[in-house]
């Protein structure tokens, strides 16, 4: 239930999500964040958080607790109410707040679910039991494609990355149960423990489905064996990110021959694309690969995968002992978190995750008014003008290719708040008291929505993101920042706060989305969106030079335990981070609070400006989630997000006086100028 393609959507943070806690501040900045104990010019991420970091420690169900936890608890709580309300009113029977309430209803009656057991996905075990051979394996794995469950590869729709203006399919490496290709192949100690705890999570849970533990335990050790054959073929992290990587358009009849084991026109049959003809078979190796086990492996070694495949996916929906091994692994051993979250609040981020933009209509009613659309229009569009300037300042790219730049930022498109157009969910299901089943229809539902969209014109409406996220992203495809009403809220965005605030906090977000557009991968895509050289071969030479001194400052950042940043995963977040900073600053430097200079609490507006940058970026984190975020994460750690783009700026150094050989003054020949 949780294999789902994602592509080429670059996103603000690594989930900016939790809970809250001590003087969770609402408006501003709180002095007592700070730690004057720390010099601003030897470590301004501590300077400017370390009394938070210090007087909030994480709640024992989170593995990191951060500003994003704070604003979502809030959100937790107001979703809460609209849901509870939902699920008592006598909503018009097929009505969205009817299903919404339903869903949250059926998740919280924990007595059915527990009366249940694993009754919800008996049918498909014994689907499996059935299996006679490896041509009914493939089988049976198109018809889980069709209900949204994919084992093995995602695939799902996409703009043409040669023309963005058409949805076609795109068929991608998965099928792995570990977070990263690297957790199988690593030979190092901790690596080697942790797939035994892997081996003997899959164990436990084919135990609970009624396997022997001798059979189980064999089973076990086929799923890891497939799984590590899948790793072996599947692209590294780093190359996942270069979008050439998705791009291998093959007809029907060619894929066949590449896959002589697996019918695609069958495939396309069972998901309702029976006038499919062309898709992109994207990562041929791993699809190869895939295919040879299918025509190698025993069919019960299959049958084990499958299994697995489908309990992993429905265990967090299932009775009690299932959602407890569940977290065992994946929340405790993974992340670090000691507690299970409540099941109101999980219950609540199934509801968003299955009916979002139905949950988001309600959401938006009570926080986003038209007027803070409006506001925050007007902010994103001063970014813009300050990204304009800048990139015509540019004194190393030539004219040509900065001609080509500005058309591309010509074409911005930004989204405020939430859709024009609300999600229909009318032809989704939901049955009262049906927890598990009622998850899987919204796969379903969302599954067979985005296959419909595969040989039409992209709509330019749709959002990637609920209203209710506390994110935001850039879509190279549609040259589109878009920000959710969640994210546009307190501490981030209040009209009520100083503008050195608004434009060092939100200013930021804002400018880091647009400087995705002309990143290391951003810069790939030209202003219709399409997947094309649009630079001057000394101009790319000359960005990728400027890039590579970043790549080099962040490799030499160690996260945890010796755990270096990985420079070049990192690349694209650390180029929006610097450039959408000085962005957000060239901006703010226009402001009336700018020009008059007048400090506010002791602080210099510059002042302001950089400390509520870093308060952006206060996170705390337990060691397991920061070994995961920094083996798997395309975002630096939170306190490199602000040292790494700060010890680059001059208007940082000189707003607190630091010094050439101070830490946080990056030496003049190491200072990176990009945008």
């Amino acid at each position: 239930m949780r294999h789902r393609i994602s592509l080429l959507v670059l996103a603000l943070g690594a989930s900016l999500a939790g809970n809250a806690g001590a003087h969770a501040n609402e408006r501003g900045l709180d002095r007592r964040n700070f730690d004057p104990e720390v010099p601003a010019c030897v470590d301004f991420y501590l300077y400017g958080n370390g009394g938070w970091i210090k007087s909030n420690p994480i709640p024992p169900e989170y593995s990191t607790w951060s500003i994003g936890n704070e604003m979502r608890e809030r959100n937790l709580r107001l979703l809460r109410q609209v849901l509870e309300e939902a699920a008592t009113q006598d909503a018009a029977p097929g009505s969205s707040a009817r299903k919404i309430g339903d869903f949250y209803a059926s998740g919280m009656d924990e007595a059915a679910i527990e009366k249940a057991g694993y009754e919800p996905i008996k049918a498909d075990l014994a689907a499996i039991d059935a299996l006679q051979d490896n041509a009914a394996v493939a089988a049976l794995l198109m018809q889980w494609h069709a209900r949204g469950i994919q084992p093995l590869f995602g695939f799902g729709a996409l703009g043409d990355l040669k023309d963005s203006r058409m949805a076609i399919g795109y068929a991608t490496q998965g099928g792995l149960g570990l977070p990263e290709r690297d957790y199988y192949l690593k030979d190092d100690a901790e690596s080697a423990a942790l797939r035994a705890r892997y081996r003997a999570h899959v164990q436990r849970l084919f135990e609970l489905v009624g396997i022997p533990a001798a059979d189980a335990g064999v089973q076990a050790g086929w799923v890891l064996e497939l799984e590590t054959r899948l790793a072996k073929a599947s692209l590294d992290k780093v190359a996942m990110r270069d979008p050439g990587n998705y791009y291998n358009i093959q007809d029907v009849a060619a894929a066949k021959r590449h896959t002589p084991h697996f019918d695609w026109r069958a495939y396309f049959d069972a998901l309702g694309l029976d006038g499919l003809e062309r898709f992109s078979l994207a990562q041929p190796g791993f699809f190869r690969e895939a295919d040879q086990l299918l025509a190698e492996l025993p069919t019960a070694h299959w049958q084990a995968y499958l299994r697995w495949n489908l309990v992993d996916g429905a265990a967090p929906y299932l009775s009690n002992t299932f959602v407890e091994q569940d977290f065992a692994f994946n929340g405790r051993t993974l992340t670090g978190a000691k507690e299970l979250r409540p099941r109101w609040k999980r219950v609540m981020d199934a509801t968003s995750s299955q009916l979002g933009e139905a949950l988001g209509e309600l959401y938006v009613a009570r926080t986003f008014p038209p007027e803070a659309k409006a506001k925050g229009l007007a902010l994103v569009q001063d970014l813009q003008a300050a990204l304009k300037a800048r990139l015509s300042e540019l004194d190393w790219m030539g004219d040509d290719t900065k001609a080509r730049a500005m058309e591309k930022f010509a074409t911005f498109t930004p989204k405020i708040g939430y859709p024009d157009t609300w999600r229909d969910y009318s032809a989704l299901r939901i049955q009262p008291g049906r927890y598990a089943d009622n998850v899987r229809a919204g796969i379903a539902f969302e599954a067979r929505r985005d296959y419909a969209r595969i040989g039409k014109p992209v709509d330019r409406g749709e959002w990637g993101m609920t209203p209710q996220t506390v994110n935001a992203y850039y879509n190279p495809l549609q040259n589109e920042i878009v920000f959710p009403a969640a994210i546009m809220q307190p501490p981030f965005f209040d009209p009520a706060m100083d503008d050195a605030v608004n434009y060092g906090a939100m200013g930021s977000v804002i400018g880091h989305e647009l400087m995705h557009g002309f990143d290391d991968q951003g810069s790939k895509f030209d202003a219709r969106g399409n997947y094309e050289s649009w630079w001057g071969e000394q101009d790319r030479e000359r960005f990728e030079a400027r890039a590579r001194q970043l790549v080099e400052q962040f490799n030499r950042y160690v996260a945890v335990d010796g755990l270096r940043v990985n420079g070049e995963l990192t690349l694209g977040e650390n180029i929006a981070d610097l450039g959408g900073l000085l962005v957000a600053h060239d901006a703010f430097r226009t402001t009336r609070q700018a020009r008059e200079g007048r400090p506010i609490d002791g602080l210099t507006p510059d002042q302001r400006f950089f400390l509520a940058y870093a308060q952006s970026w206060r996170r705390s984190y337990r060691p397991e989630a920061l070994k995961l975020q920094v083996n798997t994460d395309p975002h630096s750690p939170a306190n490199f997000r602000v040292i790494g783009p700060l010890s680059n700026m001059d208007s940082f150094a000189r707003a607190f006086g630091c010094k050439d050989g101070d830490a946080m003054v990056n030496p003049v020949a190491a200072r990176v100028r990009i945008w």
